[in-house]
């Protein structure tokens, strides 16, 4: 179910200024708006919660520099939250140096610059060496402005979902790559729904609901493959896609592929994996998952196959080792590192967009 957010009204401060004393008066009338939001099914600490409804109130200008806030016993007062608890988020927000504090006049708007503390929770499917390219780049996109905490669910559904009920209104946002299993959907409605992003996968149940930077496998892998059609076209007879252990975007990659091969004329098969296939002169390889590679290069050693000219191997993802292996591995591979900047980027300017991250074909020995 999604969390439902419950404003609190601040009877004792909402009000107006008094421009003779200049002093903060109270006022409850129903015109007035209160800018703190707390939702009481979260897991998220409540000082955390009010600091977050100042912010927000900076950001959507109902606040300015020099604006006075309630005072710690105002917002007790009102939300029933204990005065330490307050007193804990307007210390944070002071450190931070969104609010100052005036002797004897109380709470002020000191900054409308709230973005110097970002706290943003990653969340991979596993450690890869391209999702360090992709944290890289989230890195160095954030700067100083914060910090990130990475999380991985291993495309198990209960790791997934006890991550994310566990760390919901805990962060400032939330980058998520999602697992294809509509188990996830309650878990996700459970996050502030303005701080989500959509990352890598899953473009297609999420990435249009939330901002995301995503890849678009059916579309990559079909204009991926229309770049090296001459060459296919010359020297191969047959296209064999190895989807390897299941993947989130397996249905659309094998869209793409035999898209591709139906409109050109080509022979085309899928198979699982490559531990029990024989490959044949003539044919090219096109590999999701890492472990086929090593098995498939290994299989045409020992046939005495020419890679690159008897048989040919595409596989998914760039990464340094595979400029080595063979002479050399041909890959499909998205801008890795541009990925986790363009969210970052996305984050901090605070866009709402989807974005197709590009993909390349990087041409080496083994095509």
């Amino acid at each position: 179910m999604t969390a439902a957010w419950g404003q609190i009204t601040l009877k004792a401060w909402i009000g107006c200024l008094n421009n003779d004393a200049n002093l903060f008066t109270c006022s409850t009338q129903p015109n007035m708006k209160s800018f703190i939001s707390l939702d009481h099914n979260s897991g998220a600490p409540k000082y955390q919660q009010v600091m977050q409804s100042v912010i927000n109130a900076i950001d959507n200008k109902q606040l300015k520099i020099g604006d006075k806030i309630p005072s710690v016993n105002e917002v007790s007062d009102s939300t029933g939250i204990a005065k330490k608890t307050v007193v804990q988020a307007f210390d944070q927000l002071k450190q931070a140096g969104i609010i100052s504090a005036v002797k004897y006049k109380g709470f002020f708007v000191a900054s409308s610059n709230t973005h110097s503390k970002h706290h943003v929770f990653v969340l991979f499917n596993s450690l890869t060496a391209y999702k360090e390219e992709i944290y890289e780049g989230i890195k160095n996109g954030l700067g100083g402005k914060g910090v990130v905490d990475i999380y991985f669910h291993h495309n198990n559904v209960d790791v997934f979902n006890n991550l994310v009920e566990q760390h919901a209104g805990k962060y400032t946002e939330y980058i998520i790559m999602p697992i294809n299993d509509k188990g996830i959907t309650d878990a996700m409605r459970k996050l502030p729904q303005d701080k989500v992003y959509i990352l890598d996968l899953g473009y297609q149940d999420w990435g249009l609901q939330y901002p995301s930077v995503c890849q678009y496998f059916e579309e990559d892998i079909y204009q991926v493959l229309q770049q090296g059609l001459q060459r296919i076209q010359r020297q191969y007879t047959r296209l064999v896609l190895v989807q390897g252990p299941n993947f989130y975007n397996l249905k659309q990659i094998e869209r793409g592929f035999r898209r591709f091969c139906k409109e050109f004329g080509l022979e085309a098969s899928v198979i699982a994996n490559a531990r029990n296939r024989q490959p044949v002169k003539g044919e090219l390889y096109v590999l999701v998952n890492d472990q086929d590679l090593v098995q498939l290069v290994k299989k045409i050693s020992t046939l005495s196959l020419k890679l690159g000219k008897d048989i040919g191997i595409i596989s998914y993802n760039d990464i340094p080792i595979k400029e080595i292996v063979a002479n050399g591995i041909t890959t499909i591979s998205t801008d890795f590192g541009r990925m986790g900047a363009d969210v970052i980027h996305m984050i901090l300017k605070k866009k709402k967009t989807q974005l197709k991250n590009p993909c390349r074909l990087v041409e080496r020995a083994s095509f």
